[in-house]
């Protein structure tokens, strides 16, 4: 188990290490806003219950324990893989966990744990007390302690083919913001609703753009930043598909990249949102019948 290891950080000049999310009365270390409480799952343990309570507790990554401590960690993405190339997975979470995990001591500084987030693939890192597991800080936990950064001083404005297709599971009832929206709206939103982004729209539903976790993360890092509007921090190329697109083509995207969900647009208008989990669901529902495909 790996802790505190940099080596899997992708170079960006681009960003600024002086990372200012712990100015005076805020928190500087882990243990000031980490989650306790944290649900795991022994080695042994069935791979189908990790499955289980991945999808439950609609949650990116599961720790893997045992009487040592922090073993491993069984990550959506990587159940994601396992069901689209495999129909049946036997054996326990010890067989598929990841056991290189970067995780930091409750005492570290949150300015390094917000720069691992952000530079790193995953969302979330372990906390350890003398060795043993005690919580986990995720990208929205960081969010969620500085939000009160973005809160505008005065009055705020007011928001105005063969297979399965992505119609079949995609989730309708969106969660949107405008281009004109005040970031400390998308910020409440993103940290309320436990969400990893959030879709850029105009006043036709066309989408334009989509403000994540990781912009917000990265907009912490600027101590000159000030409360502005979602456009000027949203990430405007966005990997999008169409409602009639193969469920097949989704699930190979959400495997070989970072993010966990995508929209779903029918005429360039967001209709709706497939997430990993909603793949997962999906496969474990409908196994039999996909593997005859």
């Amino acid at each position: 188990m790996a802790r505190k290891d940099f080596s899997r950080i992708e170079n960006d000049n681009s960003v600024n290490s002086d990372i200012a999310i712990c100015e005076r009365n805020e928190p500087g270390r882990a243990k000031d806003i980490m989650k306790c409480g944290v649900i795991t799952i022994e080695k042994e343990k069935s791979i189908y219950e990790a499955i289980g309570i991945l999808v439950e507790r609609n949650i990116s990554g599961l720790p893997v324990v045992d009487d040592t401590g922090l073993v491993g960690i069984i990550s959506e993405k990587d159940v994601l893989k396992l069901l689209y190339d495999t129909e049946f997975l036997p054996g326990s979470v010890q067989d598929y966990m990841t056991k290189d995990i970067v995780s930091f001591d409750e005492e570290d500084s949150l300015k390094d744990i917000s720069n691992c987030l952000i530079h790193n693939r995953f969302r979330r890192v372990p906390i350890l007390h003398r060795g043993k597991l005690v919580g986990i800080i995720s990208r929205t936990d960081i969010i969620r302690a500085n939000k009160e950064r973005f809160k505008p001083k005065g009055p705020t404005e007011k928001s105005t083919n063969n297979g399965p297709l992505a119609r079949d599971i995609m989730k309708c009832g969106l969660l949107v913001v405008k281009r004109q929206t005040p970031i400390y709206e998308a910020v409440e939103i993103i940290t309320t609703r436990n969400i990893t982004g959030l879709p850029v729209v105009d006043d036709y539903m066309n989408m334009v753009g989509i403000i994540t976790e990781k912009d917000v993360l990265e907009l912490l890092n600027d101590p000159k930043a000030k409360p502005r509007k979602v456009e000027d921090f949203m990430t405007e190329e966005v990997v999008g598909f169409n409602h009639d697109d193969s469920l097949f083509d989704i699930c190979d995207c959400l495997i070989n990249n970072s993010f966990r969900r995508v929209p779903i647009l029918n005429q360039g208008k967001i209709v709706g949102i497939i997430s990993r989990t909603d793949i997962i669901v999906y496969i474990l529902k409908n196994k039999s019948a996909i593997f005859q495909h």
